[in-house]
């Protein structure tokens, strides 16, 4: 197909991942990013193709990524296939065709509200805040963080429903290996105050940041696009902006005294259900030093369900819908604060906008016409009548046109008649032979009754034709009606007997297959339409009844699965589904197969048994429950992960602290991903345990060369880390092992404990003169003296004491 002129060049030849051509037929829009484009072979399907060098090796992976995990959801334009050229480069990917809508603001604005969506009531408003939360929810549940909320990337349709779109900018982690493919872009208006000012491409953003921005959207929603920290400020000076109140904390219905009070013609608080009041106090408030406080889209889906059953109408204007723990409209006193201008207008009142008025054509002005002085008439002229001679005979006249007439009828149908003879026996045999069976039959019909004898014998080959060309149509019924008007079967009877053969062999095979797909009686119904002469009345039961039982056995073995799975037995729910037959009981044996292995899966979940879930789930074929307990099964393999990296980290930090490197670093190595979680242990954390054990080994280094000076000045930061409590005894048994060892029993810090003792200087901050040139000349040297070598002294022997 030749691409339209729009088309860049580039795109001539393009192909999906499994090398199927892709022609882009239209441009639909144009973005920073990219265009995107209609699909002519998938007209559900557009393309967004990338402008040059705009996809980064990155967005390349994290593509890739999205296609492994998708999300799984109508409701979300996610990628389903890479566009690559000729050469296969990747230029862009494919998405799902999402259905004219329109964006947020268009809806939570009145006035545009009225112009697109005038029907809309706030009924509408809580069903489109309450399908973005599910989206949502459902993009969290496969891992995915949008990350840029805000209220374009959303579309709304007339049914209120929600479309998520420039799902490519969605942050996602891969689960494998951990690396998280973040998302770089923000709106500063639905953006939470931990993230204000930062760069968006070097934080991880989480659903706790998500939650900020959807409950700022379903703010706007629900209170006629009014801001939560938009308001009057109340101090003196410019106002800040909006990021900047976000950032402070300045909600403006906030329980907290705030400078900032809500706009006198903005909707009233209290107009919202008591629950999602609520809710907004959570994560304005309360989420403000605590993200985790923070409604879930989950919570924000319940909450919004139970408002808007919880809506009733207003008597003088049944499309003002508001809660019925107000006392009053609020909408009717807003259209009275606004002056008249209803947010929510009755269905008489709304008026569509007036055509353009066009032009009409100015009438020209009439012709001046000047009359002549004089005009003469008109001159006529008159011929002279013949004189009028009456007929003589008028009746002769009118008897011979009469006759006439009569004579001319009659050879008409004289003529008639004879055209009908002329079909003659050699005509409808030529008509039978060129194979026009239908205007055969049609012919003999017309032939007169004293003809029909002689045509009979090409009747019946018509009827015999005709029967073949409604077989090879599938019309297997109207072939037996052709064959059942043969007049005289003896002349065509080997002829007949294979198209009934024929016919028989093919109801039964649609028969059988209408029994196979579970319709017994329809089944049974074909079975008792085929020809006598061909299956006696005996054989067709005998085939029913084997059916009945077949069917009765099916249903006893599906019950009794049924009955296994009720009473928590779904191992043998799964037995008793193997031996069923048909492709009806098949399928339905392997719905029940797929809720006892999701059942299975349940209970080893339940049990923390990993792999036997995964091998449960494994057998499930029903895509939904597969995505149902996908998530479940994450969250189990995260938190078992966790675990295992928390018991090697505590391996490798018992090795480190015994001196035994080697396995430390081995313990190490067997990290796996999902390292994020560990950061929350504090000094044990494993990049600080890593540095530690780099340390250790360079010490140990160090001291294997014999280059104690640099040993002893890296010993002596590690006591001085030691006197200001940054480190712990373990850390000092491992320096005096280190020493003792690579000293052979020499040096150490036992070594001058034990000379301190001797001396009787232990905890003394005063020794002599030679005492402390003795000591001096021990290693690792240190502090010995004055009141901080000796609360050093003690804290080191405190370590060392039994």
């Amino acid at each position: 197909m030749r691409q339209p002129a729009s088309i860049p060049v580039r795109l001539n030849s393009l192909y999906s991942l499994n090398g199927q051509p892709i022609t882009l037929s239209q441009e639909l829009g144009r973005g920073g990013e990219g265009s995107i484009y209609a699909i002519a072979e998938q007209p559900q399907w557009v393309a967004k193709v990338y402008h040059p060098d705009k996809l980064t090796p990155q967005g390349l992976a994290k593509l890739r990524l999205s296609l492994q995990y998708p999300p799984q959801n109508p409701a979300i334009a996610a990628p389903v296939d890479l566009l690559l050229n000729s050469s296969g480069r990747v230029l862009g990917f494919m998405m799902p065709r999402v259905p004219q809508g329109y964006p947020l603001h268009d809806l939570y604005t009145p006035r545009s509200r009225r112009q697109k969506l005038p029907f809309f009531t706030h009924t509408h408003l809580h069903r489109v805040a309450r399908n973005l939360s599910v989206a949502v929810s459902a993009l969290h549940h496969r891992g995915y963080v949008i990350g840029d909320v805000n209220e374009s990337n959303m579309l709304v349709n007339p049914s209120a429903l929600v479309f998520l779109i420039d799902t490519d900018s969605f942050q996602i982690r891969d689960r494998r290996s951990g690396i998280v493919y973040r998302c770089g872009v923000g709106k500063p208006e639905f953006t939470p105050p931990e993230l204000q000012g930062k760069r968006f491409d070097h934080c991880d953003r989480t659903p706790a940041h998500d939650a900020f921005g959807i409950a700022v959207l379903i703010f706007q929603l629900l209170m006629e696009g009014t801001h939560p920290f938009d308001g009057v400020y109340l101090k003196p000076g410019d106002p800040p902006l909006i990021q900047d109140r976000i950032l402070a904390g300045y909600y403006a219905y906030s329980q907290r005294p705030v400078p900032l009070r809500p706009k006198p013609f903005a909707p009233p608080f209290t107009a919202l259900h008591p629950h999602l009041q609520d809710l907004f106090h959570r994560c304005f408030d309360l989420g403000h030093q605590q993200p985790e406080r923070r409604p879930s889209p989950d919570e924000w889906a319940i909450a919004l369900t139970e408002s808007e059953r919880a809506l009733v109408s207003c008597q003088r204007n049944p499309r003002h819908r508001y809660g019925r723990h107000l006392g009053r409209c609020p909408w009717c006193e807003r259209t009275q604060k606004l002056g008249g201008r209803d947010p929510f207008p009755a269905p008489n009142t709304i008026v569509p906008p007036l055509p353009k008025r066009r032009s009409r054509p100015q009438p020209k002005p009439p012709q001046r016409v000047d009359q002549p002085i004089y005009q003469a008439p008109p001159r006529t002229f008159t011929r002279p009548r013949k004189p009028f001679r009456r007929s003589s005979r008028p009746w002769q006249i009118m008897l011979g046109g009469t006759l006439s007439l009569i004579l001319g009828y009659g050879g008409y149908q004289h003529w008639q008649m004879e055209q009908q003879r002329q079909m003659t026996v050699q005509e409808i045999v030529q008509l039978q032979g060129s194979g026009q069976f239908d205007r055969c039959l049609q012919a003999i019909r017309q032939v007169p009754f004293s003809l029909r004898e002689r045509v009979q014998p090409v009747g019946d080959r018509c009827h015999l034709g005709q029967a073949q060309t409604l077989i090879n149509a599938g019309n297997l019924h109207g072939a037996l009606t052709q064959l059942r008007r043969i007049q005289d079967e003896n002349a065509v009877s080997r002829s007949v007997s294979h198209l009934r053969e024929q016919i028989t062999s093919a109801l039964l095979d649609q028969a059988q297959q209408t029994y196979d797909e579970g319709q017994l009686p329809t089944a049974i119904a074909l079975l008792n339409s085929l020809p006598q002469e061909t299956t006696p009345s005996e054989q067709r039961q005998q085939i029913a009844q084997d059916w009945q039982q077949a069917w009765d056995k099916n249903q006893q073995q599906f019950d009794q699965a049924q009955a296994a799975l009720l009473q928590n037995n779904p191992q043998q729910a799964i037995a008793q589904t193997q031996p069923l037959t048909t492709s009806h009981w098949q399928h339905q044996g392997q719905t029940l197969r797929d809720r006892a292995y999701a059942q299975l899966v349940s209970q080893a979940l339940d049990n923390e048994n990993l792999p036997q879930a995964e091998q449960w789930l494994e057998q499930i074929q029903d895509s939904r429950q597969r995505s149902r307990l996908d998530s479940r099964l994450d969250q189990l393999r995260d938190r078992l992960e966790y675990e295992a990296n928390r018991q090697r980290l505590e391996q490798a930090r018992t090795a480190l602290y015994q001196g035994n490197f080697q396995a430390a670093q081995e313990q190490f190595n067997q990290l796996r991903g999902g390292l994020n979680r560990l950061q929350t242990l504090g000094d044990d954390r494993p990049e600080l345990l890593l540095q530690t054990l780099s340390n250790y080994r360079q010490l140990q280094s160090w001291l294997a060369a014999g280059d104690w000076q640099r040993a002893n000045t890296w010993t002596r930061q590690q006591l001085q880390r030691f006197a200001n409590r940054r480190a712990t005894c373990d850390d000092v048994r491992l320096l005096d092992q280190l020493w003792n060892q690579h000293s052979s029993g020499e040096q150490g810090l036992q070594q001058q404990l034990k000379y301190k003792r001797e001396q009787g200087i232990l905890g003394d901050p005063h020794p002599s003169l030679s005492q402390r040139q003795r000591l001096d000349q021990m290693y690792p040297q240190r502090l010995s003296i004055g009141q901080t070598g000796a609360q050093l002294d003690h804290r080191l022997q405190s370590c060392f004491e039994p």
